[in-house]
């Protein structure tokens, strides 16, 4: 039996048609995956099915008890929670004595609440959730649960999203774009953690390499119809491909017979006869049909200046926030011609780095010695050139009325906006109602037409359907001068890069000449589970403090209670009258004391080790 089934479910926004009668279903164990232009609904769609399938008379029909967990493409948050907070917002006593116990953890003087908390973890059976929560926030590297949310990157919130979906047993995961704003190695852990799953699975991505490892079905949005198709994402390319073969030569067949019936109505012939009736309505059926969608029309052509003898040198350059160095002594001479791909794990310096060569802000120490025909073009994260207030048409003309390409002819700039896939009656449409990666598409189109020879793109994949990328990664290597790409999509970073300059955990900068496969196939780990540095455990020669030693004293007094009681349990054999749920009910006190035990061994030994 499905999961859950759409049936016949149409939608707009605004005049705007966005899919039309579509249907499909989710059986259990299905890695789907929802992918088409952006701006044709699949956030749209993917917000009705969490929001609506409990709707009467709604086209969303699931299992009944399903449990369904969404993570949406820009996770909501209270920006003066702290992270403990925002993790366990829930209400209910587990939640609440969980949070009471880290805060506890986190505060050590608290000693006798600390005690009280403890026991409140029994009463609630907590013991076993907080362990895998902790086993969660270990593995993505999050350990300061007292930061406020407001001061986390993109890429912390989208991780503490991802912790948030893997605390409770869900039926069905349902995620908005979880690769942006990820580093590669925490993609590599989501990659892991979805195959070991048997949990179903609906998402939107446009991560390629992650579609083709996660998915076993595809549903496309394309021309307000969906299409679905079975396997991962290179069995979707071919079947693609043989589907637009076919209305090809369907479409070839429809002109064909239009041109032989044009010419049989020009002959002006008496409609009287019913046949003849309706073969003047088919007539009119075929020529108010809907034509093949042409994805060619979406074309990067814009004139680029000319690169001067030097372009841009970089001498020991240094910049420190809170006294830690985030790039130390970096120097580096850009040549013509060259395409690098920037890595390093979320906050260890990738985007300062672009800041301080787009002259954003200034370097503590060393030199930028920037050539005198350089033009920058920079393609930040999150569009902040972008008036939300105006039109697309306002926004544009911002730039200029006429635009000139690459062979020295000129468009308009509502031309320009057609050849992005914005209609003459979507260039009024306010940039405060486009979809995310409208807004990226209409960002992308609007830096390249300063005519730059050395461009800087920041997670440009980050929002961008499949066709845009496609398109944009043939015009980067085309591009005559100068490219930088900082990005975790790993297959837009191998098209493009052929060098990469590798971020390391003291603000150091390495080079290394070759793809993103030749760079993870000679260092292993990268392709693994999270390796980020971990916390570092300071050790002090000085003494524990008072309330240290006593919490170490009452925990030794409840580990060997625990294992006594463990011991005469395992020892005493039931009655043989015993039911099966008297032997249910010894397993689960079994399992409840053995975390209690293992949790409470875990704090004793971090307690030793200051």
């Amino acid at each position: 039996m499905s999961l859950l089934s759409v049936q016949k479910l149409s939608c707009s926004q605004g005049a705007k048609p966005l899919f039309d009668d579509i249907s499909f279903s989710i059986d259990p164990g299905d890695k789907v995956a929802l992918v088409g232009i952006n701006g044709c609904g699949k956030t749209t769609l993917l917000n009705h099915i969490v929001f609506h399938a409990q709707d009467r008379n709604s086209s969303v029909v699931t299992r009944q008890g399903l449990k369904m967990t969404y993570l949406a493409q820009l996770p909501k948050f209270n920006p003066e929670d702290t992270i403990l907070d925002h993790l366990f917002k829930s209400d209910t006593p587990t939640a609440r004595v969980i949070r009471e116990y880290h805060r506890c953890l986190a505060n050590p003087d608290q000693h006798a609440e600390l005690s009280d908390v403890m026991a409140q973890m029994d009463v609630h059976y907590a013991w076993e959730y907080e362990a895998r929560v902790t086993d969660i926030l270990t593995e993505l590297n999050i350990h300061n649960l007292t930061q406020k949310m407001n001061t986390l990157s993109g890429g912390m919130i989208k991780k503490i999203g991802l912790a948030q979906l893997f605390f409770e047993d869900t039926d069905l995961l349902i995620m908005d774009e979880p690769t942006n704003h990820l580093d590669i190695d925490t993609i590599s852990w989501l990659e892991t953690t979805l195959k070991r799953m048997n949990t179903t699975l609906l998402m939107v991505t446009h991560d390629r390499y992650f579609l083709d490892k996660i998915c076993t079905k595809i549903l496309e949005i394309d021309q307000n119809t969906l299409f679905v198709y079975q396997g991962n994402y290179q069995s979707f390319l071919e079947q693609k491909n043989d589907r637009l073969m076919r209305d090809q030569k369907a479409e070839q067949t429809i002109q064909g017979i239009m041109r032989v019936e044009l010419e049989w109505l020009r002959r002006g012939p008496k409609a009287r006869s019913t046949k003849q009736k309706a073969r003047k309505q088919r007539i009119e059926e075929m020529q108010g049909r809907k034509g093949l969608a042409d994805d060619s029309s979406i074309e990067l052509d814009v004139a680029a200046r000319r690169l001067g003898k030097k372009i841009l040198e970089l001498k020991s350059v240094t910049k420190v926030f809170d006294g830690r160095p985030v790039i130390q002594r970096f120097s580096y001479i850009f040549k013509q011609g060259e395409k690098i791909g920037v890595l390093g794990p979320n906050g260890s310096g990738k985007t300062t780095l672009f800041n301080l060569i787009a002259e954003r802000i200034k370097a503590d120490s060393g030199e930028i010695d920037t050539g005198i025909n350089t033009v920058f073009g920079y393609f930040d994260q999150h569009s902040y050139a972008l008036n939300p207030e105006i039109t697309i048409y306002q926004h544009i003309q911002q730039i200029g009325e006429r635009i000139t390409l690459h062979d020295g002819t000129t468009i308009s700039a509502a031309q320009l906006l057609e050849r992005f896939l914005f209609s003459s009656n979507a260039i009024k449409t306010k940039i405060k109602d486009l979809s995310g990666g409208e807004r990226r598409r209409l960002d992308l189109v609007c830096m390249l037409l300063t005519n730059p020879n050395f461009l800087l793109f920041d997670e440009p994949t980050n929002d961008l359907d499949i066709t845009t990328l496609s398109i944009l990664e043939d015009f980067l290597l085309k591009f005559p001068g100068c490219v930088m790409v900082i990005s975790h999509d790993r297959y837009f970073m191998d098209r493009v890069v052929d060098q990469l300059l590798v971020f390391e955990t003291d603000g150091r900068i390495t080079h290394f000449a070759g793809t993103y496969s030749d760079y993870a196939d000679a260092h292993p780990t990268v392709q693994g589970a999270i390796s980020l540095p971990a916390a570092p455990v300071v050790k002090t020669s000085q003494p524990l403090s008072t309330s240290h030693r006593q919490e170490i004293k009452k925990l030794e007094s409840e580990i060997e209670k625990l294992e006594k009681e463990i011991k005469t349990i395992n020892e005493t054999p039931l009655k043989a009258s015993a039911s099966p749920q008297d032997y249910q009910i010894v397993g689960k006190r079994l399992k409840e004391l053995q975390y209690q035990l293992d949790t409470k061994l875990a704090r004793w030994e971090t307690l030793l080790s200051y």
